[in-house]
């Protein structure tokens, strides 16, 4: 039997009728949300001479971990020969849940485990608006979300994203992905501006993803605190990935944000300020869950005493190391597994 890793490197090859119609969004609570300006977002995506996409993910992403060959080499199944017609949006959220989703939860089936929901509000609260798609993991038995997404039909542009001029459909994608991004952060620290936004804070994730059957956008806020990604001068990491032509496939892709989310649970839900070495950490990058180190009037996410994190595979926990397998590491988080 394959492995997950195997399988997420491998383009879905089942063949696609696309009726290339579109759909649009035009959502009224979402024009309370700022766009994107142009000066803030990040693009980790090139496209070459021969038009083949080159995707970065080391520059924005935290380094793959230990922790990380464990769940690759878990078994895993390609999907079932089938045609596609992909006419409506359900069409688009089947095959991507087929062909791209369900290869990749079988890498996190155990370690840890994260379940997958399809328009399920935040955790644990009864809202009238929810994002298509919720990556969660369980803390304490409490639902967690790693990564959202949303689904459309042919209506990203990339060249737009690509370039950074956005027109006004885009720029109407730009606004709702930052306000479903809100909605899962703000409700268990800001009061709702008004009552018809009383579900616009509840899940508590910088990392969102929309796919619309030709191309893959993924979008992160670089948020030093939660409440930062309402800020129009919050800097965004943008990815650009089409079905076929790029340098990483979808469900490595999608295995990469789902890591990166993770990291964040993990480093956002310590016990306490972490201390390592002689520092004490200053605060939490939130986009990260990364602690911030302060060496005289330097803040700075490399400790100056050249500890560096690691994961343990056998049990999750995040610590502190000046080489590995460190006896005198510090611990910065118990287990997750």
């Amino acid at each position: 039997m394959a492995t997950a890793g195997a399988l997420l490197s491998q383009d879905p090859t089942n063949e696609i009728y696309d009726t290339g119609y579109t759909s649009s969004t035009d959502k009224p609570w979402a024009q309370a949300y700022p766009s994107v300006p142009k000066q803030r977002l990040k693009v980790h995506t090139t496209i070459d001479a021969s038009g083949t996409t080159h995707v970065d993910f080391d520059t924005a992403l935290i380094p793959l971990q230990a922790d990380d060959e464990r769940r690759l080499n878990e078994a895993a199944q390609a999907p079932n020969e089938r045609y596609w017609r992909l006419d409506t949006e359900a069409d688009i959220e089947h095959w991507w849940h087929t062909e791209v989703s369900d290869v990749v939860m079988a890498a996190w089936a155990r370690y840890p485990r994260i379940v997958q929901t399809s328009h399920t509000g935040p955790p644990s609260v009864n809202v009238p608006e929810s994002v298509d798609c919720t990556y969660a993991t369980y803390m304490s038995n409490q639902r967690v979300p790693v990564l959202i997404g949303e689904m459309k039909r042919n209506f990203i542009k990339p060249r737009q994203w690509l370039a950074r001029e956005l027109n006004e459909g885009q720029v109407k994608l730009a606004r709702e992905l930052r306000g479903f991004v809100l909605q899962y952060h703000q409700a268990h620290t800001l009061t709702p501006p008004a009552d018809r936004f009383r579900y616009a804070h509840k899940y508590e994730t910088p990392q969102i993803f929309c796919w619309d059957g030709q191309t893959l956008l993924m979008l992160q806020f670089r948020a030093r605190k939660a409440a930062h990604i309402r800020d129009a001068d919050c800097d965004i990491d943008c990815w650009v990935i089409p079905r076929q032509g790029s340098s990483s496939t979808l469900r490595n892709a999608l295995y990469r944000f789902m890591v990166q989310g993770l990291r964040r649970v993990q480093g956002n839900n310590t016990a306490g300020a972490l201390m390592v070495g002689s520092l004490t950490e200053h605060s939490r990058q939130f986009f990260t869950g990364r602690p911030v180190w302060k060496a005289g009037d330097v803040s700075q996410i490399r400790h100056p005493e050249d500890y560096y994190r690691v994961v343990d595979a056998e049990t999750g926990a995040l610590k502190w190391v000046l080489y590995e397998e460190d006896p005198n590491g510090v611990w910065e988080t118990g287990r997750f597994w």
